[in-house]
């Protein structure tokens, strides 16, 4: 009975159009991030923001001196695809 449920419910996944694997793509925590951020000079953290549709974390903050950052990590990877700093 319990493989008959977890068949239906992929099959409602698949009718829905959304994709498989989303959730498990996500292998980098949001305290990993926080870190890395804090590594890389983020002091005043002001968002971060998970983006399923593209698997990143999204970050912003202020650096000591006052200075925006906006940092992009990989979801799955943890490898930074973006940093800025204004």
């Amino acid at each position: 009975m319990r493989v008959l449920t977890v068949v239906l419910g992929l099959a409602a996944f698949s009718a829905l159009g959304l994709p498989l694997g989303t959730a498990s793509a996500q292998s980098v925590s949001i305290d990993k991030v926080r870190q890395m951020a804090f590594d890389r000079g983020i002091v005043d953290l002001e968002e971060i923001e998970y983006k399923r549709r593209k698997n990143i974390w999204k970050v912003e903050g202020e650096d000591a001196r006052g200075d925006d950052i906006e940092m992009h990590v990989d979801a799955t990877t943890g490898r930074i695809l973006k940093m800025r700093r204004d």
